[in-house]
């Protein structure tokens, strides 16, 4: 009866908020804080939606334009991860296996090594000995900025544990291929905010980091600090230069298949001479090869004598699938809990990870050998929907937020709810928390309410090049413990603010966002 109950509060929720009256409730001192806030002739030409709801007294607080549908950005993530959590698990594990197409004599397969990417999307350096896995508040695919790190350590860590495990098996040459069978749901393309490739097979988020730092001078060649993992997969030739002070820095990547079948990766461009050493990130076009040649290269570093002659660009899984038996299996790697990648996916904003999830869901929660993308949002619409929540307030089409709408009541209702499940818990320690971690880690540092929101980010922008500057649209969802001890779930958006060439519209409207914040946690 607990769940029933309180799925009603979740169609309460939406029903009070269409009974708000318009543009927004203006009873209470939080209304005329948040409206004091957003009334700012900076924000002019920009329309915010926001809902705040009180969990403990079951009302709303607040509304403004609360049922219009907005942009949100990779606020998505949290109906992503929270279908994740309440339809696989918190406790869901990946295993990727490797097996033998031959038989082994005197210490040599005869025949290749098949490693069958299960989806885990923390093939990585990510896993700690506790069994957690780590993170950066700068993830390493939102690169080019000096804050930008790569978890430290090896990102073929989970390569070497497997080529360990086929060397134990008393595996010492192989004469035919490493392989990787990719076939668990069809390649998605680069996702729309980072522009890493949705694949099955992930490894070191499909991304290889390059650390470059400027030379001593002006027209000094660009140095190479390090490139992570390095593998026969590219091979990366430096043109880039440095650049006076005060010069934007143009420093891009571009890539070629080098005929044989490697890549060769052509850094060009220019750093400026007081830059400090900056990650950039080369995004691998094809994951399966990657990883192949990576895990080829580990099989090597292990004493197993490999050749991985060229592929011809073809999988045919039927080919391999008789093979896939526990008699012919010669390692596995088996994931850390599902809730610690929803950590990595929310704190940091994960596109890949998020980007993919929809896919999985088709695959492990539809059990879908076809079409898994939708079969993935037809298992997420029937986890909402077994949630109370009507759908209308709802329109998504991917994983991270690049294509989406949502109305801020929808989010609050969904919030409340998620609230009352058995894996709230894991939910609410994946938010970011303010002036803490995440994508919260440097907004309200000294705040009164840092430490007391956890809520997910949210930001897309365009490029405005009739005259110059961006056109930002920003969102934040989450939770507030208010200073009076109420508990409140909230969701901010604005869409379409123009900013200048030499405005940063999106720490501006992180700012922004964190004061409204703020007030809530005062106010509320």
């Amino acid at each position: 009866m607990r769940t029933l109950r309180f799925l009603a509060i979740g169609l309460c929720t939406t029903v009070l908020f269409a009974a708000a009256p318009s543009p927004a409730l203006r009873s209470t001192s939080l209304a005329r804080a948040i409206d004091r806030l957003t009334s700012s002739p900076a924000y002019a030409r920009g329309f915010f939606g926001i809902a705040v709801y009180d969990l403990d007294h079951r009302r709303v607080l607040y509304g403004r334009n609360a049922q219009r549908l907005f942009v949100p950005a990779s606020t998505t993530k949290t109906l992503t991860e929270g279908a994740a959590l309440g339809v696989l698990g918190p406790n869901f594990r990946f295993t990727t296996p490797v097996y033998r197409t031959g038989p082994v004599e005197n210490g040599v397969l005869h025949g290749d090594l098949v490693l069958v990417a299960s989806g885990d999307p923390d093939i990585s350096q990510r896993i700690q000995p506790d069994g957690t896995l780590a993170f950066e508040n700068e993830d390493h695919a939102y690169d080019g900025s000096p804050e930008t790190k790569a978890v430290p350590g090896d990102p073929l860590a989970v390569l070497r544990e497997l080529a360990r495990q086929v060397a134990a098996t008393g595996i010492h040459s192989v004469t035919g291929r490493v392989v990787v069978d990719a076939t668990l749901f069809p390649d998605g393309g680069m996702e729309a905010g980072t522009g890493t490739d949705v694949n099955p097979m992930i490894l070191n988020d499909n991304i290889v980091d390059v650390i470059v730092a400027p030379g001593a001078a002006a027209g000094d060649p660009v140095r190479i600090v390090s490139i992570s993992p390095q593998t026969p997969y590219a091979r990366f030739v430096n043109h880039a230069t440095t650049s006076a002070a005060g010069v934007d820095d143009t420093l891009a990547m571009s890539d070629a298949d080098d005929g044989h079948a490697g890549r060769v990766v052509t850094i060009a461009g220019t750093v400026k001479v007081t830059d400090k050493p900056t990650l950039y990130a080369y995004r691998v076009p094809n994951p399966p090869r990657f990883a192949e040649d990576a895990f080829a290269l580990a099989l090597r570093d292990a004493g197993v004598a490999v050749g991985n002659p060229p592929p011809d660009g073809t999988f045919d899984r039927a080919a391999y699938a008789a093979s896939y038996s526990p008699a012919n299996l010669v390692a596995k790697h088996v994931s850390p809990p599902l809730r610690e990648d929803v950590k990595v996916t929310l704190k940091v904003s994960d596109n890949l990870h998020a980007a993919e999830m929809p896919y999985l869901l088709g695959v492990y929660g539809a059990h879908a050998t076809h079409d898994q993308l939708q079969a993935g949002f037809n298992v997420e619409a029937a986890f909402l929907r077994r949630a109370g929540l009507d759908l209308s307030g709802a329109s998504q089409a991917d994983g991270e937020g690049a294509n989406d709408y949502f109305a801020p009541a929808f989010i609050t209702a969904y919030l409340a709810w998620v609230r009352t499940q058995s894996w709230y818990g894991d939910f609410y320690r994946a938010l970011p928390i303010l002036g803490v971690d995440g994508t919260l880690v440097d907004v309200d540092t000294h705040a009164p309410s840092r430490g007391h929101v956890h809520a997910k980010t949210g930001t897309w922008y365009f490029s405005n090049l009739l005259n110059g500057g961006t056109v930002v649209s920003r969102g934040l969802a989450g939770y507030v413990t208010t200073r009076g001890g109420r508990h409140l779930a909230f969701c901010i958006y604005v869409m379409h603010v123009p900013f200048g060439h030499d405005v940063d519209g999106t720490s501006a409207l992180g700012r922004l966002f964190g004061t409204i914040a703020n007030a809530i946690y005062l106010h509320g």
